[in-house]
């Protein structure tokens, strides 16, 4: 399925996705901006960058850090142990080679969906780290995405059209000013 959309905010577009969901695991975390926000009975965050969490934004209970190298989740977890494995905003650190292991290492890992948030396209970032924890090296983008590439995995996909635009500092870096939107994707697989 492929199918484009307008919105501003993607968090109820992604809620949807992990509605029934009752375990997540949250690859490349950060600081855990959206982890409360999940409704989940139990979210890992998994971040390679020990900073991010030791500033994390969480404080609940149910939300777990983990410091770990993402390369690994496979022999950290056993297969089918969380309903949903995402990746919100991270898998575009990855080159495309090492992102699609990643992705099967999640497939197996969930026992009902992958899903996945980045930039359409390449978004050129480096040498910037919006929380100034020197995590310079873990925020650079080393891939691009397109909705083909993910249909081509087994994905679905939602276009969120122009999504990423100058209000955010990082596009402004990336592309100008006056560059036009960007679009987002948010690619899903049921397991």
């Amino acid at each position: 399925m492929y199918r484009e959309i307008e919105v501003n905010d993607f968090l109820p577009v992604l809620l949807e996705q992990l509605k029934f969901c009752q375990s997540i695991l949250d690859i490349g975390s950060g600081t855990g901006t959206l982890l409360e926000r999940y409704e989940a009975a139990v979210v890992l965050g998994l971040e390679i960058h020990r900073p991010y969490l030791l500033h994390r934004q969480y404080k609940s209970p149910h939300i777990i850090p983990v410091h770990a190298d993402a390369s690994h989740m496979d022999k950290l977890f056993l297969p089918k142990t969380f309903s949903a494995v995402t990746f919100i905003d991270s898998i575009e650190h990855f080159n495309k080679n090492e992102a699609k292991t990643l992705l099967g290492m999640a497939e197996r890992i969930a026992n009902n969906r992958v899903v996945v948030f980045t930039p359409r396209g390449f978004f050129p970032q480096e040498g910037m780290d919006h929380y100034h924890l020197q995590g310079e090296y873990f925020q650079k983008h080393r891939s691009g995405w397109e909705p083909e590439d993910f249909i081509a995995l087994g994905y679905e996909v939602t276009v969120l059209k122009g999504f990423h635009h100058a209000q955010n500092p990082s596009f402004r870096e990336a592309f100008g000013e006056g560059h036009a939107p960007v679009d987002a994707l948010l690619a899903c697989k049921t397991v």
